[in-house]
């Protein structure tokens, strides 16, 4: 209870609405209604979502946002009927390029944007990989949409990807391949990407617990399910301790993330039951 208490002082000074509504609905008494009516704050008319990704200013709607929405959707249980999700469909399927993916719309680079999305290489794995990844957890998009995201992934993806990458090359596929799904080669990829885990484990390249469980997030996943028990309770342990005393979890990023990795942070130690 202590972590919790402290987490929820933390959010009440410091945390965004979003993330404070997201609280309140996985840890207190507020209805998920509720919840979603403060994440339709960040969605444009459009479908798509905007401010909920830190390192992008732009007002217009961009996919990297459009990620987090439906990830805290897929987190909160929303079904893939509510409204706000059948919108942000509308959006993506009528967003996705010819060739797959989903791209910055040119209003983006009119606002501030870190200098990493300034020069993002397209096409791109991510956050294509990503986003569909989180609309199968959802079961939604349209077969001709899934088909467009398998074609990129057969034209740009490779094991060499999971054999020598690092966190941000290897994070789509964690998301495309953890949901279950019939892709021909998601056996392979799944133990590459255990082996890439616990490589990184043993070399201490991971600079926080987050980073770990962004690719576990859960007992029910691959991951959870084939991590040695040790690896996993010895992480979870990390993450405990790496908690701030102001009740946040620090990140080596923009300071405008602490919010989101906070609330990220305590939904792992709940999914594993250690609040």
């Amino acid at each position: 209870m202590t972590i919790l208490t402290n987490v929820e002082a933390y959010l009440q000074s410091h945390g965004r609405d979003i993330d404070r509504a997201r609280f309140a609905y996985h840890f207190g008494d507020l209805p998920l209604p509720d919840m979603l009516t403060e994440l339709t704050h960040y969605q444009n008319a459009d479908g798509g979502f905007h401010s909920l990704e830190a390192d992008i200013a732009a007002p217009v709607s961009n996919p990297f946002a459009t990620e987090i929405a439906l990830r805290y959707c897929v987190e909160a249980g929303v079904s893939g009927k509510h409204p706000l999700l059948q919108r942000t469909l509308t959006h993506l399927e009528s967003t996705q390029t010819a060739e797959g993916e989903w791209r910055f719309a040119p209003d983006v680079y009119n606002y501030d944007l870190a200098p990493w999305f300034q020069h993002w290489p397209w096409p791109n794995l991510n956050p294509t990989l990503t986003l569909a990844g989180l609309l199968k957890e959802l079961k939604l998009g349209s077969a001709g949409l899934h088909s467009r995201v398998l074609q990129l992934f057969d034209r740009l993806a490779t094991p060499t990807d999971l054999e020598e990458g690092d966190f941000y090359q290897v994070r789509p596929y964690a998301f495309y391949f953890l949901p279950e799904g019939n892709h021909p080669q998601r056996e392979t990829y799944l133990a590459l990407l255990l082996d890439w885990l616990l490589r990184q484990e043993a070399a201490g390249t991971l600079p926080t617990s987050g980073h770990f469980f962004e690719y576990v997030r859960g007992p029910q996943t691959y991951l959870g399910q084939h991590l040695p028990a040790g690896v996993l309770e010895a992480r979870l342990d990390s993450l405990i301790a790496e908690q701030d005393e102001d009740g946040g979890w620090p990140t080596p990023y923009n300071p405008a993330w602490r919010s989101h990795v906070t609330m990220q942070n305590v939904l792992v130690l709940h999914n594993f039951g250690r609040l």
